[in-house]
């Protein structure tokens, strides 16, 4: 899922990345294709009302993130809707970018997640939300900010209860801000989950290449 900056130095595009499986399917964040991935998954999987059910929640949930979060621009995505003989595993993984400021004026991309995450969120029984920092030495990235844990969402007709995980990048010199962000309605193997998504997020690079003059 690399990202290239617009806005970079002349000798170099600093390019962020992060590796998802194969498997995932990249997706395209025009709203005719999110419709038309929907449909899609809804005439293959949706057979059984508790299906389609679970199908509609996680677009629900793709929709609220990116609607409240996507102020200065979700610029990749990829997600997957795998089939077991016990029911279904569905994720998503959304990279966002924000301008990082300076001083008073900074934007913390993760205040921006918890004020998501209302108090009703983590209310219920099952549910709760840590925020600690996370150490991506291996990927060049030092130490990084996360929000965790599992989560409810309430729509008009059910609850949504999701596994989430957002991690936050920064770069030296590039006035940008990353976030990563994980979520899954698969509740039930949280643990499973939370450690995919720790995997996922620890691929994630900054890396630097020079300028095509001719480009």
């Amino acid at each position: 899922m690399p990202y290239l900056f617009e806005e970079d130095v002349p000798e170099t595009d600093v390019m962020f990345d992060i590796d998802v499986p194969e498997h995932w399917a990249q997706y395209d964040l025009s709203g005719d294709s999110l419709a038309e991935m929907r449909s899609r998954a809804l005439e293959r999987y949706g057979n059984r009302p508790e299906d389609a059910d679970a199908l509609n929640d996680l677009f629900t949930d793709i929709a609220q993130v990116t609607g409240d979060a996507t102020g200065s621009g979700l610029v990749s995505a990829a997600g997957t809707f795998e089939e077991y003989d016990d029911g279904f595993f569905m994720a998503n993984v959304c990279v966002f970018v924000f301008p990082s400021g300076r001083g008073e004026n900074a934007l913390d991309p993760l205040k921006l997640v918890e004020h998501v995450y209302p108090a009703s969120a983590t209310a219920r029984e099952g549910t709760w939300l840590r925020k600690t920092t996370v150490d991506l030495a291996e990927s060049g990235l030092g130490r990084c900010g996360r929000i965790y844990g599992i989560t409810d969402y309430d729509t008009d007709e059910a609850i949504v209860r999701t596994v989430a995980m957002h991690t936050a990048f920064e770069y030296p010199d590039l006035n940008k801000r990353i976030m990563v962000s994980c979520t899954s309605p698969n509740s039930r193997e949280a643990e499973e989950v939370l450690d995919l998504f720790d995997a996922i997020t620890g691929t994630a690079r900054f890396w630097e290449r020079e300028v095509n003059p001719g480009r």
